[in-house]
């Protein structure tokens, strides 16, 4: 709070020297200089505190940089994590749509993925279970995810 009363205490007394300056000068062929030199002081007066803060700014932000990047691995986990649920729900709801077009209830689908180095990821598997009844149809299901997804899949039953 004492760094913003200083700034505005500086913000008051640039305003009352460039009115007084502008006030003495004289007019003529030099005004539109002195009207460059009192905007330049005006600007000076309202970065000078700033830059005094800046070096404060930085030493506080190296004091409390262990915290700022537990907050940013917790933040990236999160992004991470949920990036991954989004793609297994959609990946999901993929499978069980094609699996209705051909008149298939799966019981659970299991999609495997991996994150390379740059955060990018991969879907390796996806295994899919279907109910025991559908068992002779498990080739038929797995040759069609295979076709849709792009991707290994492996239809299992419920039954074995």
């Amino acid at each position: 709070m004492n760094a913003v009363r200083e700034w505005s205490t500086a913000i008051c007394l640039a305003a009352l020297v460039a009115a007084l300056a502008q006030g003495l000068a004289p007019g003529g062929a030099m005004e539109r200089m002195e009207k460059f030199v009192i905007g330049a002081f005006i600007v000076c007066a309202l970065v000078a505190p700033i830059s005094r803060a800046v070096p404060r700014l930085s030493l506080a932000l190296k004091g409390g940089g262990s915290r700022a990047g537990d907050s940013s691995s917790r933040l990236e986990e999160t992004v991470d994590s949920q990036v991954r649920s989004a793609a297994q729900k959609s990946i999901s709801n993929l499978v069980a749509s094609e699996l209705a077009r051909k008149n298939l209830k799966c019981k659970n689908v299991r999609v495997d993925m991996d994150t390379n180095a740059q955060g990018s990821i991969s879907i390796t598997k996806v295994t899919v279970t279907l109910d025991a009844k559908d068992a002779a149809r498990c080739r038929e299901a797995q040759e069609a995810l295979t076709k849709t997804l792009g991707i290994q899949t492996e239809v299992l039953s419920n039954g074995g």
